[in-house]
């Protein structure tokens, strides 16, 4: 069982940047991130089975098997395919050039099109294998069986999601296409797991925030509370949100078990101010917000504001 590490950030900057932040805090923004690392899944399980595969003799040492079943013609599937083997290869940064690049190869490949009544036996039962030994880091959940619903799962893998998690900080400082492929449980032979990347570039092996909560009590400024497992967000990271959303960002953290505690502060991207023995600040609450009134039709006045919905936290 995790301790909670609790984080408090007063951001300060443009309204219209602190606008954007607040769609990335409620996770408003498609993950297309997420629809890239689906895509590679299903590009990936396509090789296995020898759905597809490179025109020219290639290897891919971290699991041989993705190419066992040798050349194929120079086809347009194929050379996409072949294509987007250099990219995991390379365990390319998953960022916005990279996700272009795997959704155009994804289309190309036509595997979104294949549907699972219409796969070989031998492929099927490749797939159901891989899918099975991945299915808590590509599917999200924990298998209470060793039996899995492979249509179920290999259709998931075309269905998008069109918002990210709140606080995605996945969004931030992007991934690596291996990496996510590989999981946490050592698939790709020599890679990065995600355990080991996320605690490396986030700070927290579970990149999203936790009990979320945030109030805008200015215009230009905004206070944000979220709780990570057992450590604080990065410096890299909080420096990173600073830069991309164009803000001072103060951080104060604590996590009371193991006595972690401090502050920093970032504006834009740079690294102002530090307090390693910074103890948590005396504001508890989340400041009441200011409300803005604006003109209106004589009609419109009477109408009641609309509440603002709840964000529900992240697990």
């Amino acid at each position: 069982m995790s301790e909670w590490c609790k984080n408090r950030f007063e951001i300060t900057g443009k309204s219209v940047c602190l606008d954007v932040l607040t769609q990335w805090i409620e996770g408003r923004e498609t993950p297309r991130y997420r629809h890239a690392i689906q895509q590679s899944i299903q590009l990936f399980l396509a090789g296995c089975a020898g759905l597809v595969k490179p025109t020219r003799t290639t290897q891919y040492p971290p699991y041989p098997a993705l190419v066992r079943h040798g050349t194929g013609l120079s086809s347009p599937a194929n050379q996409a395919f072949e294509q987007w083997l250099g990219l995991l290869v390379k365990n390319a940064v998953l960022d916005g050039e990279t996700i272009k690049t795997i959704e155009r190869l994804y289309h190309q490949s036509c595997i979104g099109a294949v549907r699972w009544g219409n796969l070989p036996d031998n492929a099927r039962e490749i797939i159901t294998t891989l899918m099975s030994r991945q299915y808590s880091d590509w599917f999200g959940l924990a298998g209470l069986s060793e039996h899995i619903d492979a249509e179920a799962c290999w259709s998931w893998l075309s269905d998008y999601p069109e918002q990210a998690q709140p606080c995605d900080m996945l969004m931030v400082i992007p991934s690596r296409l291996a990496t996510e492929l590989n999981g946490s449980g050592g698939l790709l032979q020599g890679i990065s797991t995600t355990t080991s990347l996320y605690s490396r570039i986030y700070g927290v092996e579970w990149p999203s925030g936790n009990n979320v909560r945030h109030a805008r009590d200015e215009m230009s400024s905004l206070v944000l509370l979220i709780d990570t497992p057992w450590y604080p967000p990065s410096g890299e990271l909080v420096g990173e949100i600073s830069k991309v959303f164009d803000c001072e960002v103060r951080h104060w953290y604590s996590e009371p078990v193991h006595g972690i505690q401090g502050y920093n502060c970032y504006d834009g991207g740079e690294h102002t101010d530090s307090d390693l023995q910074a103890e948590w600040p005396g504001r508890e609450t989340l400041p009441q917000p200011r409300l803005y009134l604006v003109e209106e039709c004589a009609e419109e006045q009477t109408k009641a504001a609309p509440l603002p919905v709840p964000l529900v936290s992240a697990q």
